[in-house]
């Protein structure tokens, strides 16, 4: 099947990486019903010897990625590697006739995220970027409230995500944390573009910026993101603001979302054609959103676009735009 799409009882696929998140993948892959896990591939020793004490038996547990490349009883590669290594897996991958489940972000630069796309558009095969918020249950239940009009016009993000460690070499903390609300905006927002940004970085540890605020301007809305691996709390909040109403995302929470019926009404006044603003305090309601794993639907999400040829929600294209924002705000970061 590999290179083309068309129904198959389960996608066979290669994991090359085995970190923390990958890992974290590989349970998932043997758990679904959806993917036959054919082998994991590792170079770092330690990682493999945890791969072959972790994984069943029916999983290969091998170095070289390579040998799979021709076989054409795979049909996927899932790859789970450093940033700056997942793009000449997924070149090669690819140009094998090879559909790729690829962790974000997509590349390092917008040039490679282009390349990536254009090997995509040659082979046919899909290209799925594990933007996982997007397949997350409660964003998908805000996403469905904005489209559905009942949030009204955006007017602000507020994103915090913060943590103590661990402290990446590949990438910095926009790369590592702000990447995700980056991605979500875009998908809540249809894929608008920043029309201006500003980023600024900290780095008081090891080469990369351990500390990010990452502020966007788009057409009608406001976007600021502030990512850190140096805070004493663990901090994932996300404030989206509309016209209507007001929500809270907070995943460190067992009530996970908040929705604020509250907001500023324009009420037209009689004198001067001048206009009242009226501060509306209205209900809190905490909606009963069933709990689903993200990265099990990102996972399966990607298989049923292998299966049916439906392109990704965080394909090429979505990947490409959310590249653009982190590749200007790298260039632009003053530190």
């Amino acid at each position: 099947m590999s290179g083309t799409y068309g129904c198959v009882i389960m996608l066979r696929v290669i994991q090359v990486g085995y970190g923390y998140w990958g890992a974290n993948i590989s349970k998932k892959l043997v758990a679904s019903k959806k993917f036959e896990f054919k082998a994991l591939c590792e170079i770092l020793p330690d990682r493999m010897k945890k791969a072959r004490n972790e994984l069943p038996e029916s999983v290969a547990v091998c170095e070289n990625y390579e040998v799979f490349l021709d076989d054409p009883t795979v049909d996927a590669f899932v790859i789970a590697t450093e940033t700056e290594n997942t793009y000449d897996i997924g070149m090669r991958a690819m140009a094998a006739g090879k559909h790729v489940f690829m962790e974000k972000p997509l590349a390092t630069t917008v040039e490679r995220s282009l390349n990536l796309k254009a090997r995509a558009e040659e082979k046919k095969v899909i290209l799925h970027c594990d933007h996982i918020m997007l397949y997350n249950p409660y964003y998908r239940y805000i996403k469905k409230m904005y489209d559905a009009g009942d949030l009204g016009e955006l007017i602000y993000f507020d994103v915090e995500k913060l943590n103590l460690g661990p402290i990446r070499k590949d990438v910095n903390a926009l790369m590592d944390l702000a990447v995700h609300d980056v991605a979500v905006i875009d998908w809540l927002s249809g894929g608008m573009e920043p029309k201006e940004l500003s980023a600024f970085g900290e780095t008081p540890f090891g080469h990369q910026e351990t500390l990010t605020y990452l502020t966007m301007k788009y057409e009608n809305f406001i976007a600021h993101l502030k990512s850190s691996w140096v805070s004493p709390l663990k901090i994932r909040q996300t404030v989206i603001a509309g016209t209507k109403k007001m929500v809270i995302f907070d995943d460190m929470s067992i009530e996970k979302v908040k929705i604020y019926d509250c907001g500023i009404d324009v009420v037209p006044m009689e004198e001067y054609m001048e206009y009242a603003f009226r501060n509306r305090r209205g209900d809190v309601y905490i909606p009963n959103i069933e709990f689903e794993d993200s990265l099990q639907n990102s996972l399966e999400f990607f298989e049923n676009c292998v299966q049916t040829g439906e392109q990704s929600l965080s394909g090429p294209d979505a990947s490409l735009r959310v590249m653009k924002v982190l590749e200007w705000a790298q260039k632009t970061m003053v530190s």
